[in-house]
């Protein structure tokens, strides 16, 4: 029986390659899901595997998971004993269970168990106050109408009656939605309409502790200076995790050199982010050289996943539409709108547009249109143009002076960024950022017929015969620098135009095409 199962496996691996890999990473993660169920719940391997059949929900725990619930119920007070007689609780988010516990103690509930945190719903929502009265689950004589309102710091001592009639007959849940419902009518000038499309929208409110609550809308109020018609139009606020928000003020601090806090009224949805997300983002942004000013253009780029974020700067370098843009102040903002830069490219390519700037791949959809509609192809006002001219001479010449000299050319802003971008780098192998600064207009010209140029100055005299029409008797080619030399291309490439900036375009179509798949070679070797 063991042979024949050997066999099949190896016939699936010959048919499908990946098939064993996947296999191999299924038995990886199963054998340590049982180490670490051992290492943590402390029990023998025999009890984790028979978790793991009776409760398929635990096996696809990884070790952050298990030691987060575990962790959890310490801080609760339970032992990591109680997963083995409440399994199903590692099928509750950790912040759940802690959310779920709060709860349970505001409402006054004695002597909170496992069992508790399970049937919470349950409990919660489908037992009245005097049922569970009755049960003992609460005193008799506990007034909990008083001891939920006293979780409230602004409420008005004036206002005693909160719930008309009797309150034994409310559920745990609806006494708790009355009064959340009057505190944020006090504190936001909340209607009631208002207040039902809220959880509606945003339903974790309605099990949110009545301590965290009124703590973070403090926070919101007092510390960030939200305005209540902000938080009432973002009312997602109001479940905002208070430790959370206070690491993200006192920790996080800043993007880009602004003040968090600033920047939290301008986008509000950063308050429900968590704070370890943040700081991976921070993290990840250092690791690929994004720049403040980058981040200070674009912060609901930290809305994102750090695992979208770092997908996206990869494939970005992968693109040499998008890598040409590496660098730039707002290149973030294609990273957020990536899809939406993928399509216009693909779009505009195949509508003969290359003149490609930043602002037209994640700009305004109005901006788009309007360029798309428009006739021939251009750069707009050419800034993205001298941006990548500047990086690619390494920030080291004058954004104005290189301005000044590019745009002396009549077709400059007519010339797609990366063919400048490809044309620099065959350059820079044999030629200084210096040599080429001083004849910048060449990276407007197509790398083919500079290369066509440039064997012409080669020592060969059969190439050389073009130097019998110059008007002079005798030039030692030798003796030339190498500015010189790209001053000499640049002649030759514009003799046969007069002169006019013709010769930026292609004689035939398919000359203008960049190949991007040629190696640049190294500095030792000649240029071909």
């Amino acid at each position: 029986m063991l042979r024949q199962k050997h066999t099949i496996l190896r016939r699936l691996y010959q048919y499908d390659p990946c098939f064993w890999k996947c296999m191999r990473s299924n038995f990886s993660s199963h054998e340590d899901n049982l180490i670490y169920l051992c290492k943590y719940l402390r029990i023998s391997e025999s009890k984790a595997k028979y978790l793991q059949i009776k409760h398929p929900v635990i096996k696809k725990l990884d070790v952050d998971q298990i030691k987060s619930i575990v962790g959890t119920l310490y801080d609760l007070g339970f032992s990591s004993k109680v997963v083995l007689d409440q399994p199903s609780l590692c099928s509750i988010l950790p912040v759940t269970l802690k959310y779920r516990f709060t709860v349970l103690k505001e409402c006054g509930l004695n002597n909170i168990s496992s069992q508790y945190l399970v049937s919470y719903l349950t409990i919660v929502k489908r037992k009245t106050i005097g049922e569970l009265k009755q049960s003992g689950m609460i005193p008799q004589a506990f007034n909990i109408e008083n001891r939920l309102a006293s979780y409230m710091s602004q409420w008005p001592s004036s206002l005693t009656t909160l719930v008309y009639g009797d309150v034994e007959k409310f559920t745990l849940h609806s006494l708790r939605l009355k009064i959340i419902q009057r505190y944020l009518e006090l504190m936001l000038d909340l209607s009631p309409d208002e207040f039902i499309r809220g959880i509606d929208t945003y339903p974790t409110i309605r099990h949110r502790p009545l301590q965290s609550i009124n703590e973070t809308l403090n926070i919101l109020v007092s510390e960030i200076l939200f305005p209540p018609k902000k938080i009432k139009s973002n009312l997602y606020l109001v479940h905002a995790d208070p430790e959370n928000l206070k690491n993200i003020l006192y920790n996080f601090r800043s993007i880009g050199g602004i003040d968090i806090k600033e920047i939290l009224r301008m986008y509000p949805k950063l308050a429900v982010i968590k704070y370890s997300t943040l700081l991976e983002i921070r993290k990840i942004f250092e690791e690929y050289g994004i720049s403040k000013e980058a981040q200070m253009r674009c912060f609901q780029i930290y809305t994102l996943s750090p695992a979208t974020i770092k997908e996206r700067l990869e494939e970005a370098k992968t693109i040499p539409e998008f890598n040409t843009f590496y660098g730039h102040p707002r290149f973030l903002k294609m990273i957020y709108y990536n899809k939406t830069a993928t399509r216009r490219l693909m779009k505009l390519y195949s509508n003969n547009k290359k003149c490609l700037s930043l602002n037209i791949l994640s700009g305004s959809s109005a901006h788009y249109d309007m360029f798309e509609k428009a006739p021939g192809d251009r750069l707009g006002k050419g800034k993205d143009l001298v941006f990548c001219i500047s990086k690619s001479l390494g920030n080291s010449f004058n954004i104005t002076g290189i301005r000044n000299i590019i745009k002396r050319h009549p077709f400059w802003i007519n010339i797609p960024l990366i063919q400048v971008k490809y044309v620099y780098e065959q350059l820079s192998v044999d030629y200084s950022a210096n040599d080429i600064y001083e004849n910048i207009p060449i990276l407007l010209y197509p790398w083919n017929r500079i290369r066509e140029s440039l064997k012409l100055l080669e020592p060969n005299e059969k190439q050389n015969k073009w130097l019998v029409s110059l008007p002079y008797d005798q030039i030692d080619l030798t003796m030339l620098s190498q500015s010189q030399k790209l001053s000499l291309i640049l002649y030759l490439l514009e003799k046969n135009h007069y002169f006019t900036g013709n010769g930026v375009w292609s004689e035939e179509k398919h000359k203008n095409i960049v190949d991007l798949t040629t190696k640049i070679p190294e500095p030792n070797q000649s240029v071909q």
